[in-house]
């Protein structure tokens, strides 16, 4: 099968490379990556392409437009290599990482459906709450969700969402992966070591770590809070940056737990599992508002697959990605947050299972191995063709 996966990301050897590689490991499969040259995200930081290492597939960074304009990188798209990848190559399937809305998925199938047009297309979607979207990002969407083979959904509500915009074609989960060589058990001792290296505390504090962005919707403000209700022993670390970190010194100050409350800054991807091997639990306290709800939380699963149990709120995809892996608590209730952190914090068996349960998930749900394979088998369903043992 010839493949080209079209994404909306630089993908970085650590972040997304490894599915390419995956992919790419299955002897029935030619797989072409289009990136673009460069990428600006949140907090006007800018990435650029990195060459992948030893790749057994094409890659082809390509010149991109608007990768930023204000907060809407939707309006991303290739004004030349998408083009001329589709008339070169014969694709069977052409799979866009990308939301149905983005100019560059509404691009991509312009394209396909007139240079690849014996190709299937595929298209990715994580939106969980159903809304009507301003022009033109309504119009592309329409037009993209007509004329897809195939949707892939992050979470079960991300399929609903897609049967209420009327797409009638088949939708599949899939869920996000977690590089479980990257993200390994700590071992003996580890614990210690990496909260010692990283000046986090003691071997006898608790240690609640939160991954990603500083911004109210993360539920932050009921994390500090839970923190007040806590033991002394207690100790709440945020990794990442954002808007709301002065919101949050203020508010530790006024809860009287500014001494147990450290703010880490931004970490790199591979320095990120000594940073969750420090932790005793990794909170995701997300809040659902009229616009966003949680739709996956990736670092959920990276602290599963370092076998730290982790504590989520009940907003949008939290409970089915932690499973019996850890605890979860009803969005905005502070409470409910410190009686499950406490409840961790004394049960250090209760910990130790979800940490385990976490591990395994991580091996048997969420690695990219895992992900790789059942993405391989929907390319073959959707091109009427039986999967056979690679």
């Amino acid at each position: 099968m010839k493949i080209l996966l079209v994404s909306h990301t630089c993908m970085s050897r650590t972040a997304g490379q490894p599915k390419l590689h995956r992919l790419a490991a299955f002897p029935d499969i030619e797989l072409t990556a289009l990136v673009p040259d460069r990428m600006c995200f949140y907090h006007g930081k800018w990435e650029t392409a990195e060459t992948p290492e030893n790749p057994a597939f094409r890659f082809v960074v390509g010149r991109a437009r608007w990768q930023y304009v204000g907060k809407q990188w939707y309006l991303q798209h290739y004004p030349d290599a998408l083009r001329r990848l589709l008339r070169e190559t014969r694709f069977d399937v052409v799979d866009f990482w990308q939301e149905p809305w983005s100019l560059v998925s509404a691009q991509g199938v312009w394209l396909t459906r007139r240079l690849c047009p014996q190709a299937k297309i595929i298209l990715e979607t994580e939106q969980n709450i159903y809304k009507r979207l301003p022009p033109p990002f309504q119009q592309f969407q329409d037009y993209t969700l007509k004329r897809a083979d195939l949707m892939v959904a992050r979470n079960r509500e991300a399929a609903e969402v897609l049967r209420r915009k009327g797409y009638r074609g088949p939708v599949r989960l899939v869920p996000n992966a977690v590089d479980c060589e990257l993200f390994t058990p700590r071992s003996e001792g580890e614990r210690e070591q990496s909260r010692a290296a990283l000046g986090w505390g003691g071997p006898e504090d608790f240690v609640v770590g939160y991954v990603g962005r500083l911004v109210p919707e993360k539920g932050l403000a009921e994390a500090v809070e839970a923190l007040a209700h806590l033991p002394q022993a207690a100790r709440l670390v945020f990794v990442g940056e954002g808007p709301m970190r002065a919101e949050l010194e203020t508010l530790a100050q006024a809860h009287g737990v500014a001494e147990r409350v450290r703010f880490a800054g931004g970490i790199p991807l591979d320095a990120m599992p000594q940073a969750i091997k420090a932790m005793d639990v990794l909170i995701l306290p997300s809040r659902t508002t009229a616009r966003w709800k949680e739709q996956f939380g990736r670092v959920l699963i990276e602290a599963g697959a370092c076998g730290v149990a982790v504590v989520g709120s009940d907003s949008g995809a939290i409970p089915e990605v932690v499973g019996e892996a850890g605890l979860i608590f009803p969005e905005g209730d502070s409470a409910a947050l410190a009686e499950r952190l406490n409840r961790l914090l004394c049960d250090t068996a209760l910990r130790a299972r979800c940490g385990q349960i976490g591990r395994e998930r991580a091996e048997t749900e969420f690695s990219w191995q895992c992900v790789a394979a059942r993405m391989r088998a929907l390319y073959h369903e959707v091109l009427n063709r039986e999967v056979v043992a690679p």
